[in-house]
């Protein structure tokens, strides 16, 4: 740096201007005439009197001899301590003529006092000398003369203004040679006690920092010569062995780095905080900007390159060490001095120091008091433990403890304004520990504007290189490397060695040192600090980026050479490592999953990690980097990984991605397995869901197809359509002691195709949730998404005997949470087990074929039952108790299954006693989907509306009759059991010809809106006619009697059988005598003869009249028209209301009859129509969805921009975005026009209705946008699955300039199409067309604004719970995340949801910007994507399964962004305790219906009104 200036070094050390002439005469004299002379002078100042007299010194020449006099006596051994003393009084009286000089100063002196300083300095330095064979006090004693002369030259050097440049310079060059004396030797203690060097110890710190305070005080007033800068650099060699020479070099340092930051990245970059004590005060305030840059620059390299202090040989070749050695029988090797063994935790120290001015340009904010406090704490262990100790604490990553009282604000809540903004956007609180541990949830980002890593390279690099590799063993391979020539400097010393080159000394390569490794630790944990700071489209220079390679491919090592406290430094502060666009960087990959498998693959490392990082936070770390390399092998597939240690000779040490996927796969589940932190957890169940995913569609991209095992039961699971069950293969009883009911016996080969990774991870993760995660919600919801995930994966061929072991784990889950004693129910288990619910849900409609199966299905319902009743039905045999199972290696406790032959239980029987109103709801959900979706899911009308689009008008323009009335409604509306409304319509449709009893019936219930068509019918369809709907009505006529059939037979009727004659008489039959034996004279044997005769003419009368009307029969025509029976007319009207009502066993006496002593309406009542309200109660009803409803933003930011009207302008044309912005844009959702569309739009006032629009062409759709046509005004990215629904919505300019001229309004997007032109004009349309609407609410039609969810005061609101922000932000640049103006954006976001109230009173607030979630992405140069998650900390907010940091692929991208945000709306939901579901919220509607329009009739008057018509037009 001064190669061209002469070093003043020779001049100092052998100065002779500290020799008296006194010192040419004996010893006796000089003592005998300093003591007397010294004596008197000294009696005269004002420290021995009070009131001195002026001094009697009247010429220079008396002055000079004086002066030369006291030379002598500061020269005098210790045990002339007093006259020693009086010198320095008299020398220190005197200086005080640089100042404000006293009296008893001569009169030359104060008359130039400049020459006489100069001398007295060189006079002085006689006291700095050390006195060989001094005792311990004496040198204490003289310690503290040396103190008084630093005070009183440090406060003339301040306080003077008359210093000229030769007294400066003299000044400078005394500290130099007082502080060579004193410091130069090499320190040693000695059995007897102090030595005679031991001023130095004494001296050590003071006289270092009066040096390096001065000489910055000399910077501001006289800048020093390069020739005293030179001196001071190669003196400063000869100290470096004491350790506050490093302490005050780093106190001047940080002082100066502080400084400098403010003037070159203005007042707001985050600070360095310096406290007084700490050198706070040691740059003069007036210091000019180029003199503190000037003097920085120059202090920084005072030591040269610290790394020398790792090398004892170095150090320890110093005249000083060399005489010793020489002259000492103990030492002879210089290198073996005891003052050397200080060295590791000097070089450690050199090595925190530059850390902190690295992370100072980094922009994170740190106060330097606490940094040196933790790393002094850190060097204050016992001697066996300071060679597994680690760094102490990152700046920045530092959980906020407090180490010692003295602190007074963690280092997060340090630093300027912009520190301070910065940490507030932290996404997770600091969690409080031990003083000094590591917390990655705990870094402050980086500042935006910090200066590029090529620049803090060109200052730190050479030293950190170097120090990364200190004493490391170097491959004989690598003896070559590393010559490249660097950019250098014309300030660096071209005679040392490049900082590019490797350091292939005899000594660093014959052994490997690991006593220095603390020191190498700090250097590659700043490297990879600074490194992972690189910025979006930042160059590095090459030669950097080989060193840094090969640096940490050494760090990395797992084998031989390893350092714990290395490889655990690398890896925490590696997790941006992989995911920061770094040239090469996956050259590292291998040396990296070599780490990780060491780390993740056992809970105790067998390695020493450093103290200050915790195992979990190491693990946390790890997980990180796994994250970001979990698409590599399936990104880059065949492409070879060079090992750069192995030479380029063997080329068998080649790798591809491909082959580390096994790896990858295996450390990702074993991983897993054994974690127990719960956001460790999560985070790689993230990662599972992404392995899958990616798996799964490279799979299907590639058209894949894997072949299950032929002894596995897949294939024949699902084919329970006969008797014969699943249940044969394998019994419930003994489904818990089957271990592959637990766990696939999968082979590592196994996971390489999506099928058997499938079945691994569902296996695992249900493994866990039973054993382990049950009791931990954040996890367990956690694993509830992941399984849900999981259900919609396509697999090829389907796992479907995993499927079924999914939902029998899912349903075991649901039943071991229900049982838990009522002490552990709380809302976050009811919390777990809705979520379980609607995993089950998701499963069930995925794979309907479950169901199917007989035992699922059994299962399934029995879950249900408990959710909704609280118990089973099934009575519990003697063996269906709790059982304890050792799960894998965990004893938990789970419920045996009953069989389903076992007798139920009753509905009746049994106590309605759910675990909460949230489980039964949640249990309700699934029964309804079972019957419901299960198997018909997307419905006809596809999955934008899981309601019949048919609602009454749509209806009435079918009906018989065209027109619509003027008064009422043709409908009438029922309610049954106060949850159902049933609008029945009596009047056929137009497509039904026969006038057969027809009621169309529109039911409305908790989950939907149903529309059924119902004839009454007597006779079947045609059969060869199946699909038309008219009936056999028309007289088919008698049939054609045919006499040839059948067998005839004459058959005489008679009263008695003919045996009845044989059969004898008794004497009762005698009793009653015959008819002739009472006839007793001839009159009335007349009388009965005439009766007989006209017996017989009467009979033959009869006789003939038969035969004669058997043959006019049989010559009439058949039939006989006079006789037939003919038909009734058909009948044109019924009652069909009344017969449906009926006919379903809703109509009766009961039904109508109001529970006594309740305020329960009765199970079947009439609705007031003629009550126009009803109508728009009944429309809102409509506007009440039976799914939950999200809303995700999508913006762009290019490069650099920060204003919200620059960010909404970037969709307007497709040459505005990158071309996988579009792609991703559509891998989200499909697109929808918002008139045509039935579903959620993204605002409430165009959502779940169909527009009345006329077709609208293509044409009329603006092309080339960028993705601003899916703005909400004219068509959304839309998607939608059984239980929720999701508007992907793309503000554009159009929308952001409405809501800037009306930023209180709330209205939709929607807009006039073609409004100007007179084309088609986009319109609200009404549910209900009834004229009664219109005049009902004129404001809302007209304004477009979106339904209140508060119908009128005072009655109950519906609770929706949070309206969560969701943002899905595209970078180009990552560094924006740190600018996006979210606040800015909130209000054009809007949804229409802010109407919801959460009292009769009170609306919900506006959101915060904190409570918004955002999703960035940010396309890396690989073809990748890293994801960085913003949003509200909590414990439910850590959705899965994107992860902050996961680097994705571009095939599953949108799905799991879409995921993601589904799962954050999701936990919001069930955070929320003002949620309620879809179905409850539509329940409570149909409360509040009944409660305001229910007609109060008793049944007499109920069954007249069912008689009466309704109104007709």
């Amino acid at each position: 740096m001064y190669s061209d200036w002469a070093s003043l070094q020779d001049e100092i050390q052998f100065d002779k201007a500290n020799l008296s002439v006194l010192h040419k005469f004996s010893d006796s004299v000089g003592k005998e005439v300093a003591c007397s002379v010294v004596r008197h002078i000294s009696s005269n100042l004002s420290l021995a009197n009070s009131t001195p007299n002026p001094s009697n010194l009247d010429t220079h020449a008396e002055v000079k001899w004086t002066m030369e006099v006291l030379c002598y006596g500061l020269s005098l051994p210790l045990d002339q301590l007093d006259t020693i003393k009086d010198c320095v009084n008299v020398y220190c009286e005197w200086l005080s003529a640089l100042t404000s000089p006293k009296l008893p100063v001569p009169c030359p002196i104060t008359d130039e006092p400049n020459p006489y300083a100069q001398d007295m300095l060189h006079h002085l330095l006689n006291l700095f000398m050390p006195r060989h064979g001094a005792g311990a006090d004496l040198v204490k004693r003289q310690a503290l003369l040396c103190h008084r002369v630093l005070r009183t030259i440090e406060s003339v050097a301040k306080e003077s203004a008359m210093l000229t440049r030769e007294t400066w310079e003299t000044l400078l060059k005394f500290l130099l040679a007082a502080n060579n004396s004193l410091l130069s030797p090499p320190t040693e203690k000695e059995d007897t006690g102090l030595s005679s060097y031991d001023i130095g110890d004494h001296l050590c710190e003071r006289v270092l920092s009066v040096l390096f305070e001065l000489w910055l005080l000399a910077c501001q007033k006289c800048f020093p010569s390069p020739s005293l800068w030179k001196t001071f650099r190669k003196m400063c060699i000869y100290w470096r062995h004491h350790e506050a020479l490093i302490s005050q070099w780093h106190r001047v340092n940080h002082a100066l780095t502080a400084r400098l930051l403010k003037f070159m990245f203005g007042p707001d970059y985050p600070e360095l905080v310096i406290s007084e004590d700490e050198g706070g005060l040691l740059v003069p305030s007036d210091m000019t900007n180029d003199c503190i840059s000037q003097s920085w620059f120059r202090f920084l390299h005072v030591i040269q390159n610290p790394v020398d202090l790792a090398k004892p040989e170095l150090i320890s070749q110093t005249p000083m060490f060399l005489r010793l050695a020489l002259e000492s029988e103990d030492v002879i090797d210089p290198r073996q001095h005891e003052c050397l063994a200080k060295l590791p935790q000097i070089f450690y120290k050199a090595m925190r120091g530059v850390s902190i001015m690295v992370n100072a340009f980094l922009g994170i904010a740190q106060d330097v008091k606490e940094e040196n406090m933790l790393t002094s704490l850190s060097l204050q262990t016992p001697s066996g433990r300071q060679s597994i100790m680690g760094p102490p604490t990152p700046p920045g990553q530092r959980k906020a403890g407090r180490p010692l009282a003295a602190i007074t604000a963690p280092l997060t809540q340090r630093g300027s304004k912009a520190s301070s903004v910065a940490s507030s956007k932290s996404t997770t609180p600091a969690p409080q520990c031990l003083p000094g541990l590591l917390s990655l949830d705990s870094r402050l980002p980086l500042a935006p504007n910090r200066p590029k890593c090529n620049s803090i390279l060109h200052l730190f690099g050479p030293w950190l290189f170097d120090a990364s590799l200190a004493n490391v063993k170097i491959l004989p391979g690598h003896k070559n490397a590393g010559q490249t020539h660097r950019r250098t400097n014309s300030l660096i010393d071209h005679s040392r060695p490049t900082s590019l080159a490797i350091d292939m000394s005899p000594e660093k390569t014959a052994h490997c040192d690991n006593s220095y490794e603390q020191g190498r630790a700090e250097a590659c944990g700043t490297l990879c600090r600074l490194f992972c700071a690189h910025k979006t489209g930042e160059e590095i220079l090459p030669a950097y980026y080989s060193r840094f390679y090969f640096a940490l491919c050494y760090g990395l090592q797992t084998k031989e050479n390893m350092s714990g406290p290395v490889l655990s430094n690398i890896l925490f502060n590696s997790c941006d490592l992989l995911r920061v666009d770094l040239a090469g960087v996956q050259i590292l990959v291998p040396h990296v999953l070599n780490a990780l498998e060491l780390v993740l693959q056992d809970l105790t490392p067998k390695f020493r990690l450093c103290e200050q990082i915790p195992s979990v936070e190491l693990r946390k770390a790890c997980v990180h980097l796994l994250l970001s390399m979990l698409c590599l092998p399936l990104h880059f597939k065949d492409l070879e990984i060079k090992d750069i240690l192995a030479g380029e000779a063997i080329a068998e040490h080649s790798v591809s991605f491909i082959s580390l996927k096994p790896r990858i796969t295996e450390l990702l589940l074993n991983a897993l397995q054994i974690e127990t932190d719960s956001t460790n957890t999560q985070m790689l169940l993230g990662g599972l869901m992404l392995l899958v995913q990616d798996m799964a569609l490279c799979e299907e991209a590639e058209q894949t197809t894997v072949q299950p095992p032929q002894d596995d039961t897949d294939h024949t699971v699902h084919a329970d359509v006969s008797e014969e069950s699943i249940a044969s293969n394998i019994s419930t009883d003994s489904s818990y002691t089957e271990s592959s009911y637990h766990r696939l016996h999968t082979t590592s080969h196994d996971n390489d195709s999506a099928y058997g990774l499938f079945g691994h991870a569902t296996s695992l993760v249900c493994t866990r949730l039973m054993a382990s995660w049950r009791a931990e919600l954040s996890t367990a919801i956690a694993a509830m998404e992941l399984l849900s995930g999981l259900a919609k994966v396509k697999i090829s061929p389907p796992n479907l005997l995993m499927c079924k072991r999914t939902v029998k784990w899912i349903c075991d889950f649901i039943v071991n949470q229900c049982s838990r004693p009522t002490l552990y129910h709380s809302r976050d288990l009811h919390s777990m087990i809705v979520a379980a619910f609607k995993c089950l849900t998701l499963w069930l409609v995925e794979h309907s074929r479950l169901l199917y199966d007989k035992e699922c299905l059994h299962n399934v319902l029995e879950v249900v039952e408990l959710g909704i009743s609280g118990s089973k039905s099934q009575k519990k045999s003697s063996d269906t108790e709790l059982v304890s199972l050792r799960l894998e290696k965990d004893a938990k406790s789970v419920y045996m299954q009953n069989k389903a032959s076992d007798p139920p239980k009753f509905k009746g029987d049994k106590v309605f006693q759910p675990a909460s109103m949230r489980v039964k709801d949640a249990a309700e959900a699934v029964l309804t989907c079972i019957v419901d979706q299960v198997g018909a899911f997307p419905p006809p009308c596809g999955p934008e509306s899981l309601f019949s689009l048919l609602d009454e008008k749509s209806l009435l323009k079918y009906a018989k009759g065209t027109g619509l009335p003027e008064q009422g409604s043709p409908f009438r509306y029922f309610v049954l059991d106060n949850s159902i409304i049933v609008g029945l319509l009596e009047q056929p449709l137009g497509n039904y010809e026969d006038p057969l009893p027809t009621v169309t019936a529109l039911i409305r219930g908790p989950f939907g809106r149903h529309a059924w068509t119902m004839q009454l019918r007597h006779s079947p369809r045609l059969p060869n006619k199946l699909s038309s709907s008219k009936s056999l009505l028309a007289d088919p006529g008698r049939p054609v009697p045919m006499d040839n059939l059948g067998v005839k037979h004459g058959v005489k009727h008679k009263h008695f059988p003919d045996s009845v004659d044989k059969v004898p008489h008794t004497l009762a039959d005698k009793s009653i005598p015959s008819l002739d034996t009472l006839v007793t004279d001839v009159k009335t044997q007349s009388e009965l003869d005439k009766l007989k005769r006209q017996i017989e003419h009467q009979t033959q009368f009869e006789t003939n009249i038969s035969r004669r009307s058997q043959l006019e029969a049989s010559r009439r025509p058949f039939p006989n028209p006079a006789t037939e029976c003919k038909a009734p007319k058909l009948c044109q009207e019924f009652q069909t209301a009344r017969l449906f009502l009926s006919h379903y066993g809703f109509l009766s006496l009961e039904a109508l009859r109001e529970p006594s002593n309740s305020s329960v309406p009765p199970a079947l009542l009439m609705l007031d129509t003629s009550n126009t309200g009803l109508f728009a109660e009944v429309e809102q009803l409509d506007m009440v969805p039976c799914r939950d409803s999200d809303t995700v933003h999508v913006f762009y930011v290019k490069a650099g921009q920060k204003m919200p009207q620059d960010i909404v302008a970037n969709v307007s044309s497709r040459k505005s975005v990158q071309p996988q912005f579009l792609q991703f844009l559509h891998s989200l959702g499909w697109p929808v026009d918002i008139g045509k569309h039935a579903g959620w739009t993204g605002h409430v006032a165009s959502s779940w209705k169909i527009m009345d629009q006329d077709d609208v062409s293509d044409e009329d759709y603006p092309r080339g946008t960028g993705g601003s046509v899916y703005d909400g005004r004219q068509q959304v990215l839309y998607w939608a699955d059984v239980m929720s629904e999701v508007a992907f919505v793309v503000p554009s300019t159009e929308t952001y300039n409405r809501y800037l001229a009306d930023p209180q309004g709330d209205k939709s997007p929607q807009f006039n199409k073609r409004g100007a032109s007179g084309s088609v004009t986009l319109t609200k349309p009404r549910s209900l067309t009834l004229e009664s609407l219109d005049k009902l609410r004129p404001d809302r039609e007209s304004t477009g604004e979106g339904p209140l969810m508060r119908s009128r005061r005072g009655r109950q609101p519906l609770m929706v719970g949070p309206d969560t922000k969701v943002f899905v932000v595209w970078l180009e640049s990552f560094e924006d995340h740190e600018n996006f103006p979210i606040g800015d954006l909130l209000g054009a976001t809007c949804t229409g949801l802010d109407h919801y109230t959460t009292s009769s009173s009170v609306a919900l607030p506006r959101q915060p910007e904190k409570d918004v979630f955002i999703i960035f992405i940010h396309a890396l140069q690989n073809g990748l994507f890293r994801i960085h998650l913003h949003g509200q900390t909590g414990k439910l907010t850590m959705a899965i399964p994107l992860v902050n940091g996961m680097v994705v692929s571009r095939r599953c991208l949108g799905n799991l962004v879409r995921q993601t945000a589904i799962n954050i709306c999701k936990r919001k939901r069930l955070e929320s305790e003002l949620y309620q579901p879809p179905h409850v919220r539509r329940k409570v509607k149909i409360q509040e219906i009944v409660k305001n329009y229910h007609m109060k009739m008793d049944a007499p008057d109920f069954y007249t009104a069912l008689f009466h018509d309704v109104a007709k037009e």
